[in-house]
């Protein structure tokens, strides 16, 4: 993992690079793909202050700290980030295992014997939009997407209806019954 030092009226010394390299490989667990780190080293009076700051994909993790010695205020700052990190890593887990689980078949449907592993998925593709709009005006919308259907509010029934693209050229409508 790259780490940047950075030392304001402070003395980086090879040893106390060392030592904070050593800890932040805690990170390595938890953040993955390459992290990039700057660890801030600064001297006010008599305090030693760490600031370190960890970016990634999904987030930028930052913890500050002061002491009167440098291996303290790293320790303290590490902590902090490891408790970020640990949070944001629980949070993408449970975000993962809640769209797993949201998107299981419920136990009551018949399966066959042989296809007790191989029950279908649902892949949620997104959220549309739905338009209130004449039938005429939503044949002209599908004439010029690329989308294979259209969901829209029939303004003269107010009802939500799906008009798609058929395989012989012409449109489908699927209206709910009254």
């Amino acid at each position: 993992m790259p780490i940047l030092f950075t030392g304001r009226k402070a003395d980086l010394t090879p040893a106390l690079k060392r030592f904070a390299e050593s800890k932040l490989n805690k990170l390595d667990r938890f953040l993955g793909d390459e992290p990039d780190v700057h660890v801030i080293l600064t001297v006010e009076r008599h305090r030693r202050l760490a600031e370190i700051v960890a970016r990634t994909p999904l987030a930028t993790l930052t913890a500050r700290a002061d002491s009167p010695d440098f291996r303290e205020s790293i320790d303290r700052c590490l902590d902090r980030i490891v408790a970020q990190a640990k949070r944001n890593h629980d949070k993408q887990t449970r975000r993962r295992r809640g769209r797993r689980e949201s998107l299981r078949l419920p136990p009551g449907l018949p399966v066959t014997a042989g296809d007790q592993d191989e029950r279908p998925s649902v892949v949620r593709m997104g959220r549309i939009p739905v338009k209130p709009m004449s039938l005429d005006e939503a044949v002209f919308e599908i004439q010029d997407s690329q989308d294979g259907f259209l969901v829209f509010r029939n303004a003269d029934s107010q009802r939500i209806s799906v008009l798609f693209r058929r395989d012989d050229g012409r449109f489908g409508l699927v209206e709910p019954e009254a």
